[in-house]
């Protein structure tokens, strides 16, 4: 097991399709955990959109700390762990459009991005922005 540098954390988490799995925490203090589809913008923060009356959008508003992990399915296995600040953004829909159409080419490809993003930006829709506080990457933790 090797421990990734920044560029191979950047590298691994806009590859191919992974899911990530976004932890919060729920009212009563027990975990939320759910797959989220997201990117990673030129800052490294990881965006993502949601419904505003979600259970993770309401967890944030309550406590914006959140995890996130993102792992592949694949020998030797490899995965990253993301602790950061989440931030609810209500930006104008063009905002919440353009992430949304930039996160459905990469899961559901080019020619269902327009639909996707539509879909996924509509009345109702956030933007949220992970702001990391902490990343670890971990590569090849099955090798010998």
């Amino acid at each position: 097991m090797s421990k990734m540098t920044n560029d191979e954390i950047r590298d691994f988490l806009l590859k191919g399709t992974y899911t990530g799995k976004l932890g919060t925490i729920n009212k009563d203090g027990t975990p939320h955990v759910v797959p989220i589809w997201y990117t990673v913008d030129k800052q490294d923060n990881v965006i993502f959109n949601t419904g505003s009356e979600s259970v993770k959008a309401e967890n944030i508003r309550r406590n914006n700390r959140v995890r996130l992990c993102v792992d592949d399915q694949t020998p030797l296995f490899s995965f990253v762990i993301i602790d950061g600040i989440a931030q609810i953004e209500r930006n104008e829909s063009s905002e919440i459009y353009k992430w949304a159409r930039i996160i459905a080419a990469r899961y559901m490809g080019d020619d269902k991005s327009e639909a996707y993003g539509r879909r996924n930006s509509g009345e109702g829709e956030v933007l949220v922005k992970i702001k990391p506080t902490r990343t670890v990457g971990q590569k090849d933790t099955a090798e010998w």
